[in-house]
């Protein structure tokens, strides 16, 4: 790809424009700009220069992007036009497409904007390669086959009933076949069941119309199904061209983002229901045990009040009240401690697990095999994190695991921590592991990535479940004393 380019900015920000051009020398690429922010302004330097990329700001004092577009559709032009946009929603967004917009970004999150720049550049020159072919049909049946071979994606040229006539090198290294075979070959054989019907369709609209692009799976020779974005043109009555390219990197990229938004979603509600448990499961002990406890205590301080003359049996409440009063403080420390307990702070990590398994044990009767080792105190947030992904792991194994014996391992490693939890019950399964549903496990996930460090989730030696937390040592600042 030509790293040469020549944009145009329309942009009532002189900040803004230089912010993006900086963006493109960064990626290596030598540019050269004009900025504009009115349509008289648009219109001349549209007249007066041939550009490779338009940028556009979405609301300018006295230009809009809609206006932008216009005149823009109206000179004919074949150059990528990108919004790059302050502040929009998905439906002005979608509107934008529609009005012939080829991608939006957001100035606050500039990460896509070098990858959407060179698909869109990429893109257009696919275009243009395929208009230079169809030109070349009319002059020269040998440059169009130099076009063909030199073309930097897959090409494909069949006939009416989908036979391949003609491949390049490209269609043979993402298809797996050779030359040869592909000749011998159809559309609908590099089909697979998922997409063989739109396929189809796809092939008829570009017969019937005379274009046609659509991402569609297709299955390499080895088996495996990638996605390929196709872009076919009616070359004449009996032969079809299209342009191919694996994007199966980009699909999964795509599907991973959905499928973690999907898992946010999922965590935002799970985590919502969790806290209001936890209120109602505190309120409950709260006016079950301390308010019972309290009501006692206040009768019997009236009671002493009212018998004051009366020593001996006053003497005897009032010693009663004292009892009633430090089994009061007990459950009050017992519910604080559940909530957050004082040793996690005051002596570290390990005795806080130690603790809290033996709190289990009593609870759940399933054993508890420790293997703890002072960790360095890494900070707070470290170790409450630690802490947390372990609460959630034994509340798993009561859920779940139908275990009798739970192994814990907190170990200091050169780079990092190490916290391992098995259990011998009836193990997780693969589609556990990976569901977007199982909310413990995302959460577990989410606090590790928070503080850098990752969860593992295997069957164990054990036949139950494994699940392997690893937060690395922070990197100190040498500069920090």
């Amino acid at each position: 790809m030509d790293k040469k380019l020549n944009i145009l900015v329309i942009e009532d920000s002189q900040a803004d424009a230089e912010l993006n051009v900086r963006l493109l020398r960064s990626a290596g690429y030598e540019v050269t700009y004009q900025r504009v922010e009115s349509a008289p302004e648009m219109i001349e330097a549209l007249n007066g220069e041939t550009w490779d990329l338009i940028l556009s700001d979405y609301l300018m004092p006295n230009f809009t992007v809609q206006a932008a577009l216009e005149i823009y559709h109206k000179g004919g032009l074949n150059v990528p036009f990108i919004v790059i946009s302050g502040a929009i929603g998905e439906v002005k967004a979608v509107q934008l497409i529609k009005a012939g917009a080829h991608d939006y970004l957001l100035k606050s999150n500039m990460a896509r904007f070098i990858p959407v720049v060179e698909r869109e550049l990429r893109e257009m020159n696919n275009q243009r390669a395929i208009i230079n072919i169809s030109n070349a049909l009319s002059s020269s049946e040998e440059k169009f086959r130099s076009y063909i071979d030199n073309a930097p994606d897959g090409v494909f040229v069949a006939d009416e009933t989908g036979k391949y006539i003609e491949v390049n090198d490209a269609a043979c290294r993402i298809t797996g076949y050779s030359k040869e075979e592909l000749l011998t070959m159809q559309i609908s054989d590099l089909l697979p069941d998922e997409s063989h019907e739109i396929g189809i369709t796809q092939f008829s609209h570009v017969v019937n119309t005379g274009t046609s692009k659509a991402d569609l799976l297709f299955k390499h020779k080895s088996g495996m199904l990638r996605w390929w974005t196709v872009e076919a043109v009616k070359l004449d009555e009996t032969r079809f061209l299209s342009f191919t390219k694996d994007i199966t990197d980009r699909k999964n990229a795509n599907l991973e983002v959905m499928k973690a938004r999907e898992e946010l979603q999922h965590l935002n509600q799970y985590l919502m229901d969790a806290r209001e448990n936890e209120r109602a499961t505190v309120a409950m002990e709260i006016h079950d045990e301390l308010g019972q406890a309290l009501t006692a205590i206040k009768i019997d301080l009236k009671w002493v009040q009212e018998h004051l003359e009366d020593i001996d049996k006053s003497s005897q409440k009032l010693s009663r009240i004292i009892e009633m009063t430090n089994d009061t403080i007990k459950k009050v420390q017992r519910i604080s401690a559940e909530l957050r307990p004082e040793l996690l702070d005051d002596l570290g990590l390990a005795t806080a697990i130690e603790w809290y398994s033996d709190e289990f044990e009593k609870r759940t009767g399933m054993k508890c095999v420790l293997s703890l080792e002072d960790v360095p105190d890494e900070g707070e947030r470290i170790n409450l994190a630690l802490f947390r992904i372990f609460q959630e792991a034994l509340t798993n194994i009561i859920r779940h695991a139908n275990a009798t014996t739970v192994y814990i391992t907190l170990r200091p490693l050169p780079d990092g921590i190490t916290l391992i939890i098995e259990d011998d019950g009836v193990g997780i399964s693969q589609k556990s592991i990976s569901s977007g549903k199982s909310l413990g496990l995302i959460g577990m996930r989410e606090r590790a990535r928070q503080i850098s460090g990752t969860v593992e989730f295997s069957k164990s030696s054990a036949a139950g479940t494994k699940i392997v937390t690893f937060i690395p040592t922070p990197i100190k600042d040498p500069d920090r004393i």
